[in-house]
Parts: structure tokens; C-alpha cells; sequence
């Protein structure tokens, strides 16, 4: 690549030495290394994009170590399947971002760029604070529950978790292998379809109109606050109004089984994860995970066998209710990031869709009272990503947000 690295570079750092002191994203931050990597990128699809990388997938020559201290410090030889792809779409990794410990619950250092005193949510913490502040233009996540969505929300930036199994997990540190997504993070929607259409090698695309929208208010669990559920009340009059046919939508009452389904599955299939790392480093594991590791090891397989049997079920019923509509719009958190950094919200609000594999997307379409962003989420029949980016596209549309931090 001929570009001059410091100019191609010029708007990342800027905002890198911005932000990166109070937001804390990035994990050892080394402009030579990146620099180099930026010269070493190819033309593509992707030319010059900078990437950040959550600290549990493998970049070569770089530690993983998934904000713990505990783990070998050898660097990776090789890149994560995901990562070899952007590069040879052109990208360049800028660097690696900060996770929660394990991609779990326990929060990590990132805080929030809308307010440093907010939690910026967990897992990908530090991938969405870094494209909410401009410090990359393309960021990896990953979600086993919410950890791409929740935070995308929190962060007022696009957020987007594919079908489950689309894209490979290879060189990520397992979570839980059965509901481990790869995620992505940009600032708006046509980025994300860029990016998609050529990770997925499928064009952007278009969808029929008008575009069929039905409104999930309620998940079959508690419910969102009730400022978020006025955004999704209010948007869904401002997309009818436009031309959109839009009406409320039931998710089937065995929904409600799903929530304790999911983390009994994720518990013991991490409990698995960490059957070795965890007997000799119990007491440094944090508190959250430590419970759920020590809960994984109570599931039977059994239970597991019934989760499983639910699952299918469940994922034909939720397939039934995209006969009737292109995708479903619901909330993507029960509200604004919470005060306080020591939690990371609230993750049910994309459990189900997580379950059942279907794709989803965060949009960020306005701010709260006080000032934080509000995202709402798509979701789409599994397979049917670049309809979804399409649709993404065209809500935003009417709904766009044009905030940004600072």
C-alpha cells in the first residue's frame, strides 16, 4: 500500500489521543506495530480499513490474553479465521481492544465515551467504545449472550451479530461453543453492509417495499424501561408514517424457558472451557464467572438434552413469525447504560435471539434524557444477513442518529 501510513492514519490517532486515556479501549497500544501493519496491507475491498481486535481473538504475533493474568503470554501464530479474512480483504489491524475477563460479565477498565462514569457493557467493551469515539472504523466483537449488541446500544453505534455459524470461530477463545457468534462494530449502517457483503462475498442488495416490521415489545421476560419502550413505541410511528407496514408482533410464550435455558447451556459448555484453567486458577477468576463455572459443573446432560429439544422447538416457532414479517424491531438493552462500572447491564434483551440463532442488529436512533444513546435491535430469519443490513439501511433512513460523543 503506498498511502502515507501517519496521514491514512491521521483520524484514528487523533481521536486516540483523545480519548484513549479516560476511555481506556485498547490493549497495548503500539502505533509502530500498527504502522507497519497498515504498510503491509493489500488492496481490496477493505483497503486501509483499521480494525480492532477483542482481546479473545488471535492476531499473529500478538498476546491473547482475555483480561486475565494468568494465561501463557506466547503470541498467537497465526491469525483467527475471521481476522486472516479482513486482512486479505485489505484491512489492517490497528490493535487489540479490551474484553471483559473471558467475554463474561465481570466488567473490564473501558468506560463509557458518552459518560465516562456509565458502563460502556460487556463483553466487547472496548470494541465499541473505540468506534463510538473514532479510534477504529471497523471493530470484532463477540456474543455468547449480548456482548455485541448491549454495548453497540450503549455506545450509539451500529452492532451487528450474524447468524449463528455464518462466519467461523476459529482462533477466538471459546465462551460457549453451541452460541459463540463473531460480532461487528461501526459507526453506521453502510460500513457494515461494505464490510458484510464482503465478508459473506454476497452484494448489498435490496428489499420489496413497503418492508413488513413487526414491533417485539415484549421478550417474555421483564420488561424494558420505560423510556426505551417509548423510543421503540415512537420510532414505530415514525416508520409506519413513512411507508413501512408496522404492527406488534407475540413471541411465543415458551420464550420465557429460554432465559434460564441459556445460561445452564452457557454454564456448562464454559465449565467444559475451563475444566483444566480452572482448578489451578480458581481465586483469580472474577466473581461472576467463577459462579457460573462452578453452576456449569450441576448441569446434567440431561438438562442439556432438554435445552437442546427447546431450542429446536423454539427456533421453528420464531422462523414461523418471519412468514408474516421481513424483521423485527425490539429493544436492544432495558435502557441507557447504567451509572456505575461495576456491571455491564443487563444482557437479556438479545438473549432470544442469541438462543435461537438469528441475526441481529443494534441502531442507534436517539439520545436519552441524559444524553446517553438508545439503540434498538433488528432481527432477521437466520441466513438472511445482507437482507437484514439492507433493512438496517432503510430504517436508518428515517431514524437517523448523527450524535457522537464529546
Amino acid at each position: 500500500m503506498t498511502t502515507n501510513p501517519i496521514a491514512a492514519m491521521k483520524g484514528e490517532l487523533t481521536s486516540i489521543q483523545r480519548w484513549e486515556s479516560t476511555i481506556r479501549a485498547l490493549v497495548d497500544w503500539d502505533p509502530p506495530g500498527a504502522f507497519n501493519r497498515l504498510k503491509q496491507s493489500v488492496d481490496g475491498m477493505l483497503g486501509g480499513w483499521s480494525v480492532g481486535i477483542k482481546d479473545i481473538i488471535d492476531v499473529q504475533g500478538m498476546t491473547t490474553r482475555c483480561n486475565v493474568d494468568f494465561l501463557p503470554v506466547d503470541p498467537a501464530p497465526k491469525n483467527a479465521a475471521v481476522v486472516e479474512t479482513l486482512i486479505n480483504l485489505g484491512a489492517f489491524v490497528l490493535a487489540k481492544t479490551v474484553t471483559t475477563s473471558f467475554a463474561f460479565l465481570d466488567p473490564g477498565v473501558t468506560r463509557n465515551p458518552w459518560n465516562s462514569n456509565h458502563t460502556p457493557g460487556g463483553s466487547s467493551s472496548g470494541s465499541a467504545a473505540a468506534v463510538a469515539s473514532g479510534m477504529v472504523r471497523l471493530a470484532l466483537g463477540s456474543q455468547t449472550v449480548a456482548s455485541v449488541n448491549r454495548p453497540a446500544s450503549y455506545c450509539g453505534v451500529v452492532g451487528f451479530k450474524p447468524t449463528f455459524g455464518r462466519l467461523s470461530t476459529a482462533g477466538i477463545f471459546p465462551f460457549a461453543p453451541s452460541v459463540d457468534t463473531v460480532g461487528f462494530f461501526t459507526r453506521g449502517v453502510s460500513d457494515m453492509q461494505t464490510a458484510g457483503s464482503a465478508l459473506f462475498r454476497e452484494p448489498v442488495g435490496s428489499l420489496a417495499m413497503p418492508m413488513r416490521i413487526g414491533l417485539v415489545k415484549n421478550l417474555q421476560t421483564t420488561s424494558a424501561e420505560e423510556e426505551m419502550l417509548k423510543v421503540l413505541e415512537s420510532s414505530g410511528k415514525r416508520l409506519a408514517a413513512a411507508g413501512f407496514s408496522v404492527y406488534p408482533i407475540t413471541l411465543p410464550v415458551e420464550s420465557a424457558e429460554a432465559y434460564g435455558h441459556h445460561f445452564s447451556l452457557i454454564a456448562a459448555e464454559a465449565a467444559q472451557v475451563h475444566e483444566k484453567l480452572f482448578p489451578q486458577h480458581a481465586q483469580r477468576y472474577p466473581p461472576k464467572l467463577r459462579e457460573l463455572l462452578v453452576e456449569g459443573k450441576r448441569v446434567t446432560s440431561e438438562k442439556l438434552n432438554q435445552i437442546q429439544a427447546h431450542r429446536g422447538a423454539l427456533r421453528q416457532s420464531i422462523g414461523g413469525l418471519f412468514e408474516d414479517v421481513d424483521v423485527m424491531l425490539s429493544p436492544s438493552a432495558a435502557g441507557p447504560a447504567p451509572e456505575g462500572l461495576s456491571g455491564t447491564g443487563d444482557p437479556r434483551f438479545s438473549l432470544i435471539w442469541t438462543y435461537t440463532g438469528c441475526p441481529t442488529l443494534t441502531l442507534p436512533v436517539t439520545l436519552s434524557r441524559n444524553a446517553l444513546p438508545i439503540g434498538l435491535q433488528l432481527v432477521g430469519p437466520p441466513m438472511k444477513d445482507m437482507s437484514l443490513l439492507s433493512a438496517a439501511r432503510a430504517i436508518e433512513s428515517i431514524l437517523p442518529f448523527r450524535s457522537r460523543p464529546g
